[in-house]
């Protein structure tokens, strides 16, 4: 199972997948073809691009993509944008040990492709992530 498009909506939903979700309403939508990883706090579900933590109240509070996926923030930031794609189109931006975070909208995150010729404004973003 993957998650093809849909708008990411920061600190709500990826596409129709929204946070605050049980992990029941959540398997309806991504079907039996998924991975369960258990950690200390929390629970982890993987499908091909996309990752979910579940919370002890067996809520989902983040929701990673990444691969192909082809939804957009804010109708310009995918998969492959660069930081200078969310200057240019969302404002400004801050990083606190390699993620990226967009001040101005709380609940997105980023996290840059791993490049021998890093360049933090034109690498592409590799992953994205919401949270409430």
């Amino acid at each position: 199972m993957r998650l093809d498009n849909g708008e990411i909506i920061a600190g709500e939903r990826v596409g129709n997948i929204y946070l605050g979700w049980n992990f029941e309403t959540l398997k309806k939508y991504i079907g039996d073809n998924y991975e369960i990883e258990e950690r200390a706090n929390c629970k982890v579900i993987k499908i091909d691009n996309a990752m979910f933590w579940i919370n002890n109240s067996n809520e989902i509070y983040q929701i990673m993509v990444f691969g192909e996926f082809y939804g957009k923030f804010s109708k310009t930031i995918g998969i492959g944008s660069t930081l200078s794609d969310v200057e240019k189109h969302v404002g400004g931006w801050k990083e606190d040990m390699y993620i990226y975070i967009i001040p101005t909208y709380y609940g997105i995150c980023f996290e840059l492709k791993d490049a021998d010729d890093w360049d933090e404004l034109n690498t592409p973003i590799e992953y994205i992530s919401i949270y409430s």
